[in-house]
C-alpha cells in the first residue's frame, strides 16, 4: 500500500472517530438536559418567549402591521408590551417557533404575560402557556444546547486533539449553569450557539479560506446579533486581523522576507474584512422590525438594552455591577465557585476556583499556541472570537444575572479542554506508546491540511507545526 493510500484510510479513520465523538457527545447531552425539562416551575419569563414563537409565523409577512412598532404602541399596554419589538431581537423567537412545529405541536396562541400583574391575573387574561408547552420549548433549548456542546467539543478538538475536545464537551455538558439554561425556555441557549458555531466557522476558514467560508463566518455573528446584539462584536476583530493580513501581505517583501512569516494571502485578508458587513446585513435581513430605518432602529435595540440593564441594577441592587472589577469579580464567583461541575457533585475538598484555573491556565496555552501557530492561524481566529465575546460581555455586565455569564462558559470550557489536551499531548510525547490515537489525529490533520494548501498553493506552501 503506498503512503498517500495509508494517509487516506488515516484521514478517513480519524473523520469517523471526531464524528463518532461528536454523536456520543450530542447523545449524552441530550439526555443530560431532556431529563430535565420537567425539573422546576414555569418562570414568568418563559412565558414571553412562548409568546414570541409565533414570530416563525409572522416572518412570512414581513411587511404586515405585525413588524411596525406602531401598531403596538396605538395598541397600548405596559412600556415593554408597547415596545416589544426593541425590546428582543428575533431570533431566540424563530427558533422557539421552530422547535413547536418540529416537534409536530401547533404555535402558542397566548398573550404578552404582564410583569406588573401577578400569576393568577396573567393566567386569568390568557397569558399562561400550558405545562405541555412550556415543555415543548424547553425542549427545544435542550436540543439546541447539545449542538452547542458538539460545536464546543470540535472547537477544543482543533485546538488540541480529541482529549481536548471531550474534555471540552463534556465540562459543559455537566456544568450546571449549562443544563439549567438548555432547560429555560429563552434565548440563551441560542446565543450560545451562534458564538460556538462562530468558533467552528473560524478555525474552518483559517484552515481553508474560501468565499463560501467567509460568507459564513459573517453570517453566523449576524445571527448571533439577531439572538442578543453583543455578537456583532466579535467581527471587529476579525476585520482588525484582515486588515493586519492586508497590511502585512503588501508590506512583506520591504521587511525582511527570509525571517518573518509567509504572509496569508491577500484574498484571506480581504475576505475577515468583509464580515462586518455580512454580519449587520444578516441581522437586518432577519428581523423586520430594522427595514423601515435600519439605523435608527439598532440604536432603538441598543438603547432599550442599556436602559433595561440600568433598571435591573436600580430594581435588584444585589445584582448591581459597580465596575469592570466589580464584574470581574463577579465572573469569578459565579464561574468559579457557584456554577461549577464541582460543586454540583459537591467535592468540596477542592480548593475554590479550581476549575477556574485550569480555565486560565488553558487560556494562556492558548495564547501561546496563537504565537506558535500565527495570528492567522485556526488557532488564533477560534480564540478571537471566544475572547471577544467574552470581553464584550464582562465590558457590558452592569446586571449580574447569570445568563449573562453563559458566553464566558464557553470559554472556560473551550481552556479546560486546551489544557487537558495539551497535557495529553506532553504524555505522548515523553510516553509515545501512551496515546496512538490523539498523537496520530494532530499528525494526520496536519498532513491532510498539508494536503490542501499544496494544491492551493503549490509552490509557497510551508506546513504547519503539529499542534501538541
Amino acid at each position: 500500500m503506498t503512503n498517500k493510500a495509508s494517509s487516506s484510510i488515516q484521514i478517513l479513520l480519524v473523520k469517523w472517530q471526531t464524528s463518532g465523538l461528536a454523536l456520543l457527545l450530542f447523545l449524552l447531552a441530550c439526555w443530560q438536559f431532556l431529563g430535565a425539562v420537567d425539573n422546576r416551575p414555569m418562570h414568568r419569563d418563559e412565558a414571553r418567549w412562548i409568546h414570541r414563537a409565533t414570530y416563525v409565523r409572522e416572518i412570512l409577512h414581513p411587511l404586515g402591521d405585525y413588524w411596525d412598532e406602531s401598531t403596538w404602541i396605538e395598541r397600548g399596554g405596559t412600556l415593554d408590551e408597547r415596545y416589544r419589538l426593541r425590546a428582543q431581537p428575533p431570533m431566540g423567537s424563530y427558533v422557539m417557533g421552530i422547535g413547536f412545529l418540529l416537534q409536530g405541536k401547533p404555535l402558542p396562541d397566548i398573550g404578552f404575560w404582564n410583569m406588573d400583574q401577578d400569576d393568577a391575573w396573567n393566567a386569568a387574561n390568557g397569558n399562561q402557556p400550558s405545562h405541555a408547552e412550556v415543555l415543548t420549548a424547553r425542549r427545544t433549548s435542550a436540543v439546541v444546547g447539545a449542538i452547542t456542546v458538539v460545536a464546543i467539543f470540535l472547537v477544543a478538538n482543533r485546538l488540541t486533539n480529541a482529549i481536548g475536545g471531550v474534555v471540552a464537551g463534556l465540562m459543559l455538558t455537566f456544568n450546571p449553569l449549562m443544563e439549567h439554561l438548555a432547560t429555560f425556555a429563552g434565548s440563551d441557549a441560542v446565543l450560545a450557539l451562534t458564538i460556538a458555531l462562530t468558533a467552528v466557522a473560524a478555525y474552518r476558514f483559517a484552515d481553508k479560506p474560501t468565499w463560501p467560508r467567509a460568507i459564513l463566518l459573517g453570517i453566523l455573528p449576524g445571527l448571533g446579533a439577531s439572538t442578543k446584539l453583543s455578537p456583532l462584536g466579535i467581527t471587529i476583530p476579525l476585520a482588525l486581523l484582515g486588515i493586519l493580513a492586508i497590511g502585512y501581505r503588501l508590506l512583506h517583501h520591504r521587511l525582511s522576507p527570509t525571517r518573518l512569516p509567509a504572509p496569508p494571502p491577500l484574498r484571506a485578508g480581504i475576505q475577515l474584512l468583509t464580515t462586518p458587513v455580512v454580519a449587520l446585513l444578516t441581522l437586518i435581513i432577519s428581523y423586520p422590525y430594522l427595514w423601515q430605518n435600519p439605523i435608527q432602529h439598532i440604536r432603538n435595540l441598543i438603547d432599550y438594552r442599556q436602559w433595561g440593564m440600568e433598571i435591573q441594577s436600580t430594581l435588584w441592587q444585589q445584582i448591581a455591577v459597580d465596575s469592570r472589577t466589580d464584574a470581574l469579580r463577579r465572573v469569578g464567583i459565579r464561574l468559579g465557585d457557584e456554577w461549577t461541575i464541582l460543586s454540583r457533585l459537591g467535592w468540596t475538598w477542592f480548593p475554590t476556583g479550581t476549575e477556574l484555573a485550569i480555565a486560565c491556565a488553558g487560556l494562556v496555552i492558548l495564547l501561546w499556541l496563537v504565537i506558535r501557530h500565527g495570528l492567522w492561524s485556526a488557532h488564533a481566529l477560534a480564540a478571537a472570537v471566544l475572547t471577544s465575546e467574552t470581553a464584550i460581555t464582562i465590558y457590558g455586565l452592569n446586571a449580574d444575572w447569570a445568563r449573562y455569564h453563559l458566553p464566558i462558559l464557553l470559554l472556560t470550557t473551550t481552556c479546560i479542554g486546551v489544557a487537558c489536551g495539551s497535557a495529553w499531548g506532553g504524555v505522548t510525547r515523553l510516553f509515545p506508546g501512551a496515546g496512538d490515537g490523539p498523537r496520530v489525529h494532530a499528525d494526520i490533520v496536519d498532513f491532510h491540511e498539508t494536503i490542501e494548501g499544496i494544491e492551493d498553493h503549490p509552490r509557497t506552501h510551508q506546513p504547519e507545526a503539529s499542534a501538541p
